[in-house]
């Protein structure tokens, strides 16, 4: 069995074919700073394009210890197989204001430019949003309540959505029902 430079063959044991820990690891990591949610470790595996289920997860339980031994800002937190890489609690307050609280899916980003342009001095009636934008957006309307990028405020038999000053600051723009 080849065994990669600084690997050992108990390391191996866990791939199927041609395989080097280290890049293995490099992929898990690269995968886990790209993403914005806790990623199941089939997908890592699916991802990764080598080893086996089980090689990729000793290799991202390698990942996870040698952040931890570290002793960095960043680390990798695991539950229910699921990896997840995020900046240490003792650090948020410091990267508070350069980093984004919230990422918006495509849908959310539709809804929210729809909003910001037809809600003038009331709000927008969100049964207009649903026309225009179909049914899906419901969902994408929650959301966006739960988020504070939108309000949501019964007006009679309708329910009107309006940007947030949330949204404002996030956007960085200066207009919405508050300014119009």
């Amino acid at each position: 069995m080849d065994v990669p430079a600084g690997g050992s063959a108990a390391e191996c044991a866990g791939c199927a074919h041609e395989c080097d820990k280290d890049e293995m690891k490099r992929r898990i990591e690269a995968i886990l700073f790209m993403s914005t949610e806790p990623i199941h470790l089939k997908t890592i595996a699916k991802m990764v394009g080598m080893g086996t289920y089980a090689g990729v997860k000793e290799c991202a339980e390698r990942l996870k210890e040698e952040y931890a031994a570290r002793g960095g800002a960043v680390e990798i937190v695991s539950d229910d197989s699921a990896y997840f890489m995020k900046v240490r609690d003792a650090y948020l307050g410091i990267v508070a204001g350069i980093a984004r609280n919230a990422d918006l899916t495509k849908g959310e980003l539709k809804v929210l430019a729809y909003v910001a342009k037809k809600e003038g001095k009331t709000g927008v009636v969100q049964s207009s949003v649903v026309k225009a934008l179909g049914s899906g957006c419901y969902e994408h309307i929650h959301s966006l309540v739960e988020q504070k990028f939108i309000n949501k405020r019964k007006n009679g038999r309708n329910w009107l959505l309006s940007t947030t000053p949330k949204f404002r600051e996030y956007f960085n723009v200066n207009f919405g029902a508050d300014n119009a």
